[in-house]
């Protein structure tokens, strides 16, 4: 398997991963348990993860974020 695959099913595991972590807050949301602290970390989590895919895609080759022409 080449680094580019290892990048992109690690990109995969860290989406899947992450919508889990949406759908669980929305349903703590909804019970009224929110903790502020922990939303807010949750959310400076997720701005990372969207900033390092998109600096990685290009690595990957999927050819998204380059500059078009």
């Amino acid at each position: 398997m080449t680094q580019a695959e290892l990048i992109d099913r690690l990109c995969a595991v860290t989406t899947a991963l992450s919508n889990i972590v949406r759908e669980q807050a929305q349903i703590i949301e909804q019970a009224q348990l929110v903790n502020e602290e922990v939303a807010a970390q949750r959310e400076a989590a997720e701005n990372e993860l969207d900033l390092l895919e998109l600096a990685m895609r290009p690595i990957h080759g999927t050819g998204a974020g380059k500059e078009q022409t």
